[in-house]
């Protein structure tokens, strides 16, 4: 037994949102809802030593299902960005942009001008005395360095509630001190704002915390163009995993939708990938290093296999062999490869030699298909048919064989294959080592939905046979689509993909019915 949160009396009976309020009626359910919706969700903040604070589900979660939705504290500017309008935070177009008459910053436009994010800076850059000056608008340029800190800062002035709850984010201070970035960022950030805004309203340590909890928990948005950082107070609290089973949406304002592509069970862990899920396990786990200061230790990271994928492997250097080289374990990454079936062990020096040609040579080819191609088939050689080299020249080369319907419906038969081939390995692959990677799946599922109703309009015209059975698969994959994209903003690119998939799916199912 429980008590009621109106009146205490014992209850059993709790709220079948967030399983965590009890109430022993409904009109007292009903009265308590004002106080209670702020903190009605389906999880609750736990805390150990290892973790910090985290997210816990506080009852089972369905596929599809909508956790949290959550404006930001704070928005700011990239730290390594080209000029963008302190306003709006989009890119600021060399040609058309004015200059703030009291502060100096470019902005796109007198809208900008009044916004309470620029007022505040406006207002602090005037009290060093002098303009600023921004000419150069298509490189990084190095007075935005500290402006997301410096947007940070100003919120103890102009939104104490904020900065309170800003400053229970986790920096890592400790960690990050004397390192190679914390030093880069003493002298670029902690140093600068004194000195370039004349101010001492900040003192260093209390400047490079903020930097911390900045890089620590921010969260790239892509509702501008180029995309902004923004930190999310609930959000924060999410552990990482590279197998996580959160997905992050935005809305066109930059607010934050976190579902789940699939059910999570009660008391479960709630996660989100810190890291490019796609990436291969040595590149996330250098990352990570980089950004966040810890090495993962999630399943999928402690499995080289990446879930019988084999994600990172070799082939055998015994042609004879049909095994694979991979590290012994994540200890060993850097250090003892070796074939799972045979035991011939590889050089690590001829590992980290192919794959930096393979990185090399993906990233300066031009991604035409018959570039993707001559890729897949050179370094098929040494890497596995579903190493994360070889699936990114089939993404590529998927997206780059006939993306257009039009362009589609004359493809040459072989290039539609492959295609189809391709699309469907991947979808397969994707699923299962990163399914929260939503996006990416369902513009593939999009792109397997296309290449499959193509098929069946050629064989439809080479044949009296029904092809009802393809028209299903085609509608299975666009429905696909839709549950991934479904909370996708038209602002994106997947946005209208969502918009024409739900055409097709209705298009389809009508045909199906005839």
């Amino acid at each position: 037994m429980s008590s009621c949160a109106v009146c205490g009396e014992p209850t059993k009976n709790k709220c079948s949102n967030c399983n965590q309020s009890f109430y022993c009626s409904e009109e007292h359910q009903k009265k308590h809802w004002k106080v209670h919706k702020i903190n009605c969700r389906p999880f609750k903040v736990e805390h150990s030593n290892e973790l910090g604070r985290y997210l816990v589900a506080t009852r089972s979660i369905k596929a599809f299902e909508i956790i949290l939705k959550e404006a930001p504290l704070i928005c700011t500017p990239s730290q390594v960005t080209s000029p963008v309008c302190l306003g709006c935070l989009n890119g600021i177009e060399p040609s058309d942009y004015i200059e703030c008459d009291k502060c100096g910053w470019p902005l796109c436009g007198i809208e900008c001008k009044s916004k309470a994010e620029h007022q505040a800076e406006c207002e602090f850059t005037v009290k060093r005395g002098s303009k600023v000056s921004v000419k150069q608008f298509t490189n990084p340029h190095p007075l935005y360095q500290c402006m997301g800190t410096v947007r940070c800062l100003l919120l103890s002035q102009r939104d104490p509630d904020k900065w309170e709850k800003f400053l229970e984010l986790e920096s890592l201070e400790k960690q990050r001190r004397g390192s190679i970035q914390w030093k880069a960022d003493l002298e670029s950030i902690g140093k600068f704002i004194p000195r370039f805004f004349k101010t001492v309203d900040f003192n260093e340590d209390l400047i490079m915390k903020t930097i911390g909890i900045l890089q620590i928990n921010g969260h790239e948005v892509p509702s501008t163009d180029p995309p902004h950082v923004a930190i999310f107070s609930n959000a924060s609290f999410l552990e990482h995993s590279c197998c996580p089973n959160l997905a992050k949406s935005f809305t066109k304002n930059g607010n934050l939708i976190l579902w789940a592509p699939k059910p999570i069970k009660k008391n479960t862990h709630l996660s989100i990938c810190y890291s490019d899920a796609v990436w291969g396990t040595a590149e996330r786990q250098q990352h990570l290093m980089h950004t966040k200061l810890f090495k993962c230790t999630c399943p999928r990271c402690l499995d080289v296999t990446e879930f019988g994928t084999n994600y990172d492997a070799f082939r055998c250097i015994d042609t004879n062999c049909v095994g694979v080289i991979l590290p012994s374990s994540l200890k060993e990454w850097n250090s003892k490869w070796s074939c799972s079936t045979c035991g011939n062990k590889a050089d690590l020096s001829f590992i980290k030699d192919i794959l930096e040609k393979a990185g090399k040579d993906f990233g300066a080819m031009s991604k035409t298909v018959e570039n993707c191609i001559k890729y897949t088939q050179h370094y098929q050689k040494w890497l596995t048919s579903k190493h994360f080299y070889i699936c990114q020249a089939k993404l590529q080369l998927v997206q780059a064989i006939g993306t257009d319907p039009k362009e589609l419906m004359i493809v040459p038969e072989n290039k539609l294959n492959l295609k189809l081939e391709y699309v469907k390995e991947l979808i397969d692959l994707y699923e299962k080592l990163a399914p929260c990677e939503v996006r990416m799946l369902g513009t593939l599922c999009f792109e397997l939905h296309s290449a499959i109703a193509e098929h069946t309009r050629r064989v439809a015209l080479q044949t009296t046979l029904s092809p009802k059975n393809m028209l299903e698969e085609s509608l299975l994959y666009v429905d696909k689509c839709i549950n991934y994209l479904q909370n996708e903003s038209d602002l994106f690119v997947e946005g209208h993909i969502l918009k024409q998939a739900r055409i097709n799916r209705d298009a389809l199912r009508m045909v199906l019915i005839m």
